[in-house]
């Protein structure tokens, strides 16, 4: 009896370009002549996954929000896992915008992950587990196969593809 292949389905940010973009945005902001002067403030709370941008309200903070952009980008990181907040002034022509770094799979796009993976016809088993989607089958060719058939589709998140055995 042949062994049963798996892999996972993921939807999460790789940490340490995300931080290396982080660092780069406030290297950026510390030289450019467009935020000289200014007091620029970025933050990561690791435990919510959240990221702080804290600068002068108007075009600073625009500007700010466009570096990041960049520096993810350019880090390999899509900006799809960023979703930008709405700007809170807080006195002194401050504000402050809360970037929420997304994670995981929702339970429905993860349905539709499976249906999509079932339309395949292929021999394989999906089983959504947590923020994740276990892929199992006999043939590794087959998971191949769910590999491509899930990269050609757009399901609106970035998908890896980890644990491979």
């Amino acid at each position: 009896m042949a062994k049963e292949s798996s892999f996972d389905v993921v939807s999460e940010p790789d940490l340490a370009e995300l931080i290396n973009a982080l660092d780069q945005t406030r290297r950026e902001t510390a030289t450019r002549y467009d935020f000289r002067g200014h007091d620029i403030v970025i933050e990561w709370d690791a435990a919510q996954y959240k990221i702080r941008l804290d600068s002068p309200a108007g075009m600073v903070l625009d500007s700010l929000q466009n570096v990041l952009g960049e520096r993810m980008a350019r880090r390999g990181v899509s900006l799809r896992f960023l979703e930008f907040g709405e700007p809170e002034p807080h006195g002194m022509d401050r504000a402050t915008v809360v970037v929420t770094v997304k994670k995981g799979i929702e339970t429905s796009q993860a349905k539709n992950l499976q249906k999509a993976i079932r339309a395949m016809g292929l021999k394989v088993d999906a089983q959504i587990q947590g923020d994740a989607i276990r892929v199992s089958g006999k043939s590794k060719d087959d998971l191949q196969a769910v590999m491509q058939g899930l990269r050609a589709q757009d399901f609106g998140i970035d998908l890896a593809f980890v644990n491979l055995r």
